[in-house]
């Protein structure tokens, strides 16, 4: 089998990369921005297994590990450092996701010398809470506002933001929840890929949702074919251990709140750039746009007419187009 980045690892069972997630969880510790910041070694083996120890693979480039406390989670953290850091970007990974899957990302991010922080949303990953489950989307603001203070004054300005479909989702609620004047905006630049608003087939899915919703917790997932990558594609289906098989009620309860009042907001000016694949079956994206349009004036959206939903993890050629779009915004910007 090949890893997220093509290159051929060793078996998942090897000693080098072996680790089991509760052991991981219990050994977490609160993140430290000091001197002793070295990963142990099951945070180096989970690490290595994703592709994800870049301080291995890149020079210069410094990470920790850790999590922070918000709502009663115990919600895990990295941070990676350049040794030159011009800015800092905030990568938000959507559902079912976890920072394990963005390492083509956050490799060419700090490529371009920016500083990268990614958590796993509550029941993701290595965070704590029940799987794949949230009470409200507004628990997702409190727990970004929880880490932009626990990072503020450690990372370089400005600051940046990359959202993935729910991550996106909560990048665009924190830009209309907070409404900030330019001169007190925390992020220069977002760049929300394929951002969540209604789901594909949301009429449906409500009406489903209110038949079963009082007398289940969770539906059994479907896997889509989300990204022209069948390596990625592959790898989350046999070989992800932090992959949840069922989707949560209680989320999707969530959601549907969620979406009647994001969807009521008044527009708001900001810097966004949308970037949406039109073969895109995992959310409703003509929808989403229009309404997303209506919400940012002034937000520039590039499409991809071979893109599928995960656009963090398409193929090859099609990553390089979005990850060029990325670079743009953020060079850009950076000379503001």
């Amino acid at each position: 089998m090949r890893l997220l980045d093509g290159s051929d690892p060793l078996m998942p069972t090897s000693p080098n990369f072996y680790w089991k997630r509760q052991d991981l969880v219990a050994q977490l510790r609160p993140l430290d921005f000091g001197d002793q910041n070295e990963l142990s070694e099951i945070e180096r083996n989970y690490c290595a297994y994703y592709r994800i120890d870049l301080e291995s693979r890149l020079p210069g480039v410094s990470h920790r590990l850790g999590y922070f406390e918000s709502l009663g989670y115990r919600v895990a953290l990295h941070i990676f450092r350049p040794q030159r850091a011009r800015g800092s970007v905030l990568v938000m990974h959507g559902y079912f996701d976890h920072a394990g899957l963005y390492g083509h990302l956050i490799r060419d991010l700090l490529e371009q010398d920016l500083a990268v922080m990614i958590y796993d949303l509550p029941g993701h990953g290595i965070s704590s809470g029940e799987p794949v489950s949230i009470r409200s989307f507004e628990d997702y603001q409190q727990v970004l506002d929880d880490c932009i203070a626990t990072c503020r004054d450690h990372l370089p300005q400005p600051w940046y933001g990359v959202g993935q479909s729910t991550g996106g989702a909560v990048l665009l609620d924190h830009l209309l929840s907070h409404r900030y004047p330019p001169d007190r905006a925390l992020f220069r630049h977002l760049v929300l890929l394929a951002p969540l608003v209604r789901p594909a087939n949301f009429r449906k899915g409500v009406v489903l949702h209110t038949l079963v919703s009082p007398f289940v917790r969770t539906w059994k997932r479907a896997f889509t074919e989300n990204s022209n990558d069948s390596s990625f594609i592959r790898f989350v289906r046999r070989h992800d251990p932090l992959q949840s098989q069922v989707l949560s009620v209680e989320w999707v309860t969530a959601l549907r709140r969620w979406v009647k009042r994001i969807e009521a907001m008044p527009p708001f000016e900001a810097q966004v750039t949308i970037v949406q694949g039109q073969q895109d079956t995992t959310v409703d994206w003509r929808h989403n746009l229009r309404v997303l349009c209506a919400k940012f004036p002034g937000a520039t959206v590039h499409y991809l007419p071979q893109g599928r939903h995960h656009l963090v993890n398409e193929s090859r050629e099609l990553r390089e187009q979005i990850f060029s779009i990325i670079r743009s915004k953020f060079v850009a910007n950076s000379e503001v």
